[in-house]
């Protein structure tokens, strides 16, 4: 895999509709990475010229949850109760999967939702007249996307003239919400005249009252945000409604920006991955017979939750018990043959699997060689899918990249099957 920068430059001298453009004719695969000097950032991902996808970074970044909310498919409820569910286990199923199985939403409405956020996230994204992109060039686009994601093959020209009509519409908007989706809004302290409201009015007051901001006025009372933005513009400029000032002021270099909870808690850009990688490479190298080095395995798989593990803790929640064992199972990789792995709070027990080794690889040759590839294949499907699932919670995408190459190089070594 290459990791390289073919496109890049300022959005003053180049629109991000007019770089969209490009992308599409070069059909090109990859990644557009935007940066604000006030730290915002926000990536749209490509497949052979196609939007595969596009995430903001921002904590009042449009979220899956608020799409869903704001097209009336699901409760505020039924989020949260998946958002529990996913805290426990970063690296188990997605948040629609959650709420697919939850029966809140139906496999059609999880796909609209999910190509609804990628083309409002990407609208938003386009409003952005400073900053700088960067095209990160890829030969795959799933070592891209975020955990989890596929990719969605939106036609750019689509996406471009969504752009447009959006930006169309806030030059007038922005008259009366400065700053845009994100505006925050109070009611004017006293109306000079006696007036009638109509209820949709009332509502907005209501819980202009209770959010303050548009977005999050809208995902609350189920109503797609610019549906509600037109009609709060309409009442700022009625003088019913004013922006409260929000302090813009740049971040200093090199802040973290953080996203919408409970996604921060989820990063996992903390995870010490050279450091568990270095580990194993000298525990490698002291294993010399097939055996220890099966083992060996079984123990880089243990290591690498108790570094998971951790690092939940230090984002503040806890790793369900039985994530390794659901991983397990979903990647079909819990049973070697009639063997089935003995898994207890995110451990495979090594001396159960040891027993096994030396019962079977104690007898005939060809039935040991056989044993001992199929258990190497598939320890080190299980070793990569786990890196796989960890590196998909890191935000930067080339920082993704350059960790895969490390973790790929590194477990070269450890495919064992028929080479040794």
């Amino acid at each position: 895999m290459s990791i390289g920068t073919v496109l890049s430059g300022s959005l003053k001298d180049f629109g991000l509709v007019e770089v969209l453009q490009v992308v599409e004719l070069g059909g090109m695969t990859g990644a557009i990475h935007l940066k604000q000097s006030q730290g915002r950032m926000g990536i749209l991902y490509f497949n052979e010229g196609k939007l595969a996808n596009c995430s903001e970074f921002d904590p009042s970044a449009l979220t899956l949850g608020d799409v869903l909310q704001q097209l009336g498919m699901t409760t505020y409820h039924q989020i949260e109760q998946a958002f529990a569910q996913q805290l426990q286990d970063p690296i188990g199923k997605r948040i629609g999967e959650r709420l697919m199985m939850m029966g809140a939403i139906t496999e059609k409405q999880l796909n609209e939702a999910l190509r609804m956020k990628t083309l409002w996230t990407a609208r938003e994204l386009s409003l952005w007249t400073d900053g700088t992109y960067e095209f990160i060039a890829s030969q795959n686009v799933q070592k891209l996307l975020p955990h989890g994601e596929s990719s969605l093959d939106i036609d750019v020209m689509r996406v471009t003239m969504d752009m447009v009509r959006y930006s169309d519409e806030w030059q007038e908007l922005r008259n009366f919400l400065p700053m845009g989706i994100r505006t925050m809004l109070q009611l004017s302290p006293a109306i000079p005249y006696t007036i009638r409201f109509d209820l949709r009015s009332l509502e907005l007051f209501t819980h202009v009252n209770l959010y303050r901001r548009i977005r999050r006025i809208a995902t609350a009372i189920r109503r797609p945000e610019m549906e509600v933005a037109r009609e709060l513009g309409q009442l700022v400029q009625q003088k019913f409604l004013q922006p409260v000032y929000q302090d813009t002021t740049p971040r200093a270099n090199g802040s973290k920006m953080r996203l919408p909870d409970p996604a921060e808690k989820l990063r996992l850009e903390n995870f010490a991955l050279l450091d568990l990688l270095s580990r194993m490479e000298q525990e490698w190298d002291k294993r010399k017979t097939p055996m220890e080095q099966l083992a060996a395995l079984v123990d880089f798989v243990n290591w690498t939750m108790d570094a998971l593990a951790e690092t939940c803790r230090a984002n503040g929640i806890t790793l369900d018990s039985n994530a390794l064992l659901q991983l397990m199972h979903n990647e079909q990789v819990d049973r070697l043959g009639n063997y089935a792995f003995r898994v207890e709070q995110n451990h495979i027990d090594v001396e159960d699997f040891t027993r096994l080794c030396y019962d079977v690889m104690s007898g005939k040759m060809q039935q040991a060689e056989h044993f001992y590839n199929q258990a190497s294949m598939l320890l080190h499907h299980l070793l990569c899918s786990l890196f796989e699932m960890i590196n998909a919670r890191v935000a930067n995408p080339r920082e993704r990249m350059e960790n895969q190459e490390v973790w790929e190089a590194m477990f070269e070594q450890f495919s064992l099957v028929s080479s040794s």
